[in-house]
């Protein structure tokens, strides 16, 4: 499942009051229908402000534009097809909650959650991040997290401050009772797209890199793309792309991630023996459909 998940893809926290199925960990939980007639997705609504708006997790399979809490349907908005990650309007007057960085989480770190609903506490524990899986790469990096008791997708993940850090994605099957996580520098991101465009996508630039180089190396430029346009060469070494530092293949895919359309950014790149910086406005990548009400 996780490998069609990602094949797919080319602010104090407060107390849950509405009456909905309830999840095991405490939140509001919203289900989806699934692909498999007569199945459900469950997942956890995080409220993003008191006017309705929602952040979830909206898994391969499920139906986002019909999903239902307590009886009652809830607008899709827009979904990020890389992450996921899917804003919804529903009922007014959910109290927000306050997202912070989760970039500099490592391994070992603990992450809080809500008790339960019975009282339990549930336990969770940064493993790391990961950027393949099963040898393919990510479209971001993820966090990798252990938990006592596994959450369902959309559960909130929280620091000592109780700022949401992190919102769980689908269990990973082998690190057992695991899921996959996205930092809610994703989720920041991906509201700051949708506040300006009413809508979430992605950025291209036309910098061809290659997988099996150990640096990020351009090996071409694509024409009449961002990056011909404000002077990049073959040969080029990324370094910096916006606030991401960028060492191989990987960072620079999770450092693309974080471009918005349109959006100037400052690229650092290292040309011969020069260290140069440049600004440039990625365009929207060609071709993406957002999905949007």
């Amino acid at each position: 499942m996780l490998n069609q998940l990602f094949q797919r893809a080319c602010f104090s926290i407060g107390a849950f009051s509405f009456a909905c199925f309830p999840s095991l960990i405490a939140g509001q939980e919203i289900q989806f229908p699934s692909s498999v007639k007569g199945k459900f997705h469950r997942a956890e609504l995080v409220p993003v402000d008191p006017d309705g708006l929602y952040v979830t997790i909206g898994v391969v399979g499920a139906d986002v534009s019909k999903g239902q809490c307590d009886g009652k349907s809830y607008e899709l908005l827009a979904q990020d097809p890389k992450s996921r990650m899917t804003l919804l309007r529903g009922p007014k007057g959910a109290k927000p909650v306050s997202f912070a960085s989760g970039r500099n989480l490592k391994g070992g770190d603990s992450l809080k959650n809500l008790p339960s609903k019975n009282g339990e506490t549930v336990t969770s524990a940064v493993v790391g991040w990961g950027a393949t899986f099963s040898d393919q790469q990510l479209p971001l990096t993820f966090l990798r997290v252990n938990h006592s008791t596994n959450p369902i997708p959309g559960h909130p993940l929280q620091n000592d401050r109780g700022e949401v850090v992190a919102i769980c994605h689908q269990a990973t099957n082998d690190l057992g009772k695991g899921t996959f996580a996205i930092p809610a520098d994703a989720v920041l991101r991906n509201l700051a797209n949708y506040k300006v465009s009413k809508s979430i996508g992605h950025s291209w630039m036309g910098l061809h890199l290659d997988v099996r180089n150990t640096v990020a190396f351009v090996e071409g430029i694509r024409p009449d793309s961002p990056a011909k346009k404000f002077g990049f060469q073959k040969g080029d070494v990324l370094l910096q792309v916006g606030d991401w530092e960028v060492s191989d293949y990987s960072s620079a895919i999770n450092a693309f991630y974080y471009l918005i359309p349109k959006q100037k950014v400052e690229f650092k790149i290292l040309r011969g023996l020069e260290v140069k910086t440049m600004k440039v406005i990625p365009a929207l990548y060609p071709g993406s459909s957002v999905e949007k009400k």
